[in-house]
């Protein structure tokens, strides 16, 4: 586990000598899921189906009765960005002979 740091600025200087680029990344604080979702062309149903993430919680993202925790929020961003890679790595667990 890497240490907290509490002075980014103070990283930064000492690195930059080293030509070492300094970027904080992690979730995104809100992801607006329903945008998302119809970026990609999909239903409800099949953005659920296609993602492995439960129906009911996705209506609740998108109508605002609940926020995806620290981890959703790190899959769905991963779905703006990438979606095949999710595609490919739900379908390699569907198929118990693949690593």
């Amino acid at each position: 586990m890497l240490p907290r740091l509490d002075d980014w600025d103070r990283l930064r200087r000492d690195l930059d000598p080293l030509e070492v680029a300094v970027a904080a990344y992690g979730p995104p604080d809100r992801i607006d899921v329903r945008r998302l979702r119809e970026r990609q062309g999909l239903t409800q149903e099949a953005f659920a189906a296609a993602f492995g993430l439960d129906l009911s919680t996705l209506r609740n993202w998108e109508q605002g009765r609940s926020e995806p925790d620290r981890a959703s929020r790190s899959l769905l961003r991963t779905i703006a960005t990438n979606p095949a890679a999710i595609r490919e790595a739900l379908a390699r667990t569907a198929d118990p002979t693949l690593p």
